[in-house]
């Protein structure tokens, strides 16, 4: 379990009552990880939506041709796993480490079945999570457009 306070760092929690972020902060853990290591693998299954706290990780997509692409690179304060929250929960890339750091790991089935118990809270995670990938999208977009 985290604190809240950590939560309230976040812009997909910060919105939320104390007891939303207890409830979430109960079925939340911190990772450490080094630079290198791949923190999950596009294709696996997305069981936890996670928040980076420290460090830098890539979001790397796979080709076909067995290449890999950095489709974006995050840092403190961003999130990533956001396959764990929406259907079918299947990882759409992978996340390596550029650096050491520390992520908080949320449980998705969890998450998702509290926001589906609390529809207020639903709503504004669910909110907050299409910002996400909206920039996500528009990070793509620019990293395509320079390599062309």
């Amino acid at each position: 379990m985290i604190s809240t306070q950590i939560l309230r760092y976040f812009p997909h929690f910060s919105g939320l009552e104390e007891d939303a972020l207890g409830q979430i902060a109960s079925i939340s853990d911190k990772k450490e990880f080094d630079a290198g290591e791949e923190l999950f693998t596009e294709g696996d299954r997305a069981s936890h939506f996670c928040l980076l706290r420290a460090g830098q990780v890539n979001i790397v997509y796979r080709l076909g041709d067995g290449q890999t692409v950095v489709a974006d690179t995050l840092g403190s304060g961003e999130a990533f796993g956001w396959s764990a929250f929406v259907e079918p929960h299947r990882l759409t890339a992978s996340c390596v480490a550029n650096t050491g750091g520390e992520y908080i790991r949320i449980e998705g089935e969890s998450l998702r079945r509290m926001c589906d118990e609390h529809p207020t809270w639903g709503y504004r995670i669910a909110r907050e999570l299409c910002k996400l990938l909206r920039d996500r999208l528009s990070a793509l977009r620019v990293r395509i457009a320079a390599a062309a």
